[in-house]
């Protein structure tokens, strides 16, 4: 089977996907190894969607993931990447609703497999304008410019080379697209200690406050347009590029 269309249209030169099961694709190797994410699907969702879990961890919510997710389907014109969409616990809303060609990448095929079950819960089936991608965030493989916004939520405060992964969003963002990403930083008391916990358990990368990122972010290795409309909430960080640097 065939990829569907726009799928197609957005992949970058050479890159094929293959159905791997019921409505989700995959560009990765066909000796590609279980991810780190695999099994963890369950765990993920009893945290992250827990209201009470995010206001004592992490002083937010997930009211404001799916806020900040809806902003990202509403801007721009073109197709929506999700990159790091894990298995939709905050944002299902959002995307079962898609009225734009919408590709949901995650490296995990269990938290793929669950953002589709998720999806056939509120829509019925995974929406015609939505397609499942099992593909590496540190390499996309989509063309350049190929999407006209741009979401990544709570995945940069995983990665030391943060920058490496804004210069491949802005690689794959219209000059025009706005870019929205979340990060997890180090800030409030009891959110800091957790971010150290987890960095010593080699689940994050080194916890970095809240004007460290922004510095990054802003400077010229990271592929975004300067500067960076950023605000934080308890201890995450939303963040929003008004499109790639050119």
């Amino acid at each position: 089977m065939t990829a569907p269309n726009f799928l197609e249209d957005l992949l970058a030169a050479g890159r094929t996907a293959r159905l791997i099961e019921d409505g989700i694709w995959s560009v990765m190797p066909t000796d590609t190894v279980s991810q780190p994410y695999d099994g963890r699907a369950r765990l993920y969702d009893h945290l992250i969607g827990s209201r009470i879990y995010n206001h004592l961890a992490w002083g937010t919510s997930p009211a404001s993931y799916t806020a900040f997710a809806a902003e990202a389907a509403n801007s721009g014109t073109g197709p929506l990447l999700d990159a790091g969409c894990g298995t939709l616990v905050s944002t299902a809303s959002v995307h079962a609703v898609a009225r734009r060609p919408t590709v949901l990448v995650d490296l995990s095929t269990d938290m793929l497999r669950a953002a589709r079950g998720r999806l056939v819960k509120l829509a019925g089936r995974v929406p015609d304008q939505v397609v499942l991608v099992q593909a590496d965030l540190t390499a996309l493989p989509f063309r350049d410019q190929a999407f006209g916004s741009v979401l990544c939520p709570g995945m940069l405060h995983l990665f030391e080379d943060v920058e490496a992964i804004t210069r491949q969003l802005a690689r794959v963002a219209d000059p025009a697209a706005s870019i929205f990403a979340t990060s997890l930083v180090a800030e409030r008391w009891l959110g800091k200690r957790y971010l150290v916990a987890l960095y010593r358990a080699g689940e994050v990368a080194r916890p970095r406050q809240f004007t460290e990122l922004t510095s990054r972010l802003n400077g010229a290795g990271s592929g975004l347009q300067p500067p960076i409309d950023a605000r934080i909430e308890g201890s995450m960080a939303f963040l929003k590029a008004q499109g790639a640097r050119v």
